[in-house]
């Protein structure tokens, strides 16, 4: 890496090449300009340079006000850790909810599995009506659950 002072330096002399050769363009133009209209070119010339010297302060600005925290008070909270569910919990999840989502699903597999927690006499729950084959909805399910919690 090379010391700040050649850097520096460089980006001097390239500042200054630059400059020179926008004032090598700008000349032609301001010539050619009717003499009337000089002054408005001109300023048109100073108030774009005075534009691009501002956008470049104010980001200056910007990135001085956003620099890293000073202090752990004032650095951001720490994201909070993501909540993880227990496997056999999101299958039972996903087992209530297909079961409400399809008839054929209730009656194989989760229904059975229902019973077997319970007694045998435990009545089934109503399908939904409507369109397409929709197993109960999940009060009914909630309803059947809570019978089987109470014998037990």
């Amino acid at each position: 890496m090379p010391a700040p002072s050649s850097v520096l330096t460089t980006r001097l002399i390239a500042r200054g090449a630059g400059a020179s050769l926008l004032a090598a363009a700008a000349l032609p133009v301001y010539l050619t300009v009717a003499p009337a209209w000089r002054p408005l070119a001109a300023r048109l010339a100073c108030g774009a340079l005075v534009a691009i010297g501002c956008a470049r302060a104010r980001a200056w600005a910007r990135d001085a006000l956003d620099g890293p925290a000073g202090s752990g008070i004032d650095a951001p909270a720490a994201p909070a850790p993501g909540v993880t569910f227990d496997p056999r919990f999101l299958r039972l999840r996903d087992d209530l909810a297909a079961g409400a989502r399809r008839r054929r699903y209730f009656d194989v597999v989760l229904w059975p599995r229902l019973r077997g927690l319970g007694a045998e006499e435990i009545e089934r729950p109503a399908d939904r009506g409507g369109p397409g084959r929709r197993g109960p909805s999940l009060t009914a399910i909630e309803r059947v659950i809570r019978r089987i919690e109470d014998r037990a």
